[in-house]
């Protein structure tokens, strides 16, 4: 990503989470001179009082363009973590003329017609509707257990998990059917954490190289935004 560039950064976080996990990584770019908007996506987090079975992909992509264009935002950074992926071809063929690059975090790159249970592993998708079934009334998926995440300390562990809320099962089992645009083709960068066995994200960043983006490493884990948002802003700026 281009120093040159200091135009609005927008934070979009993964599954089961909010805004709210960017909290330490927006601050820092704020005072690095960079305006940061971290949106919650419909249903999620402090949102969740507006879950329904109706939310899907295509609802949470319409979230992310509804702030940008609102906002008249231009020249952004998009920065897509894991699900939010998911959500990038859609996003690039509204707003293209807004964006200046995507940035992906642990995030899926996505293929058009392929939904998030196919774009994660065969067991993680298993496991999901397994749960969406037995405990979330067939149509939402409870949080996965925090200690997935393996966080730095049993306090963050119990932080993350007291704030992750359901994420609607029709936004992993149907794909985005808006528009979408090869993101291949688009300015990217991808951060991949170093310190996961097996690492799931290792084909997306292969993808990512493929592209010819930059594709670094730092340890962290999956959510790096919470255990080093240090390592996030430098692959940012």
């Amino acid at each position: 990503m281009s120093t040159k560039n200091n135009g609005p950064v927008v934070l979009v976080h993964g599954a089961w989470h909010g805004g709210w996990c960017w909290h330490e990584v927006a601050g820092k770019l704020e005072r690095l001179g960079r305006r940061t908007y971290a949106p919650t996506l419909s249903g999620l987090a402090h949102r969740r009082a507006g879950l329904t079975r109706d939310i899907s992909a295509d609802t949470h992509v319409n979230d992310v363009a509804q702030l940008i264009e609102a906002l008249d935002l231009q020249r952004v950074t998009l920065v897509l973590h894991s699900y939010a992926g998911l959500l990038g071809p859609a996003l690039l063929e509204r707003l293209r003329s807004r964006l200046v690059e995507i940035a992906w975090l642990e995030a899926v790159i996505s293929t058009a017609g392929k939904p998030m249970l196919e774009l994660t592993t065969p067991e993680a998708a298993e496991r999901y509707v397994k749960a969406a079934t037995t405990e979330g009334e067939g149509w939402w998926m409870p949080p996965p257990d925090a200690a997935q995440f393996q966080l730095p300390s049993a306090q963050m562990q119990q932080a993350v998990a007291s704030q992750l809320t359901p994420q609607p099962l029709r936004s992993f089992a149907e794909p985005v059917t808006l528009p979408q645009a090869d993101v291949t083709t688009f300015p990217g960068r991808y951060l991949l954490a170093s310190d996961r066995d097996p690492q799931p994200y290792l084909k997306y960043a292969a993808i990512a190289r493929a592209a010819g983006w930059p594709v670094l490493e730092a340890p962290g884990g999956h959510l790096m935004m919470l255990t080093n948002s240090d390592a996030v802003v430098d692959f940012l700026i």
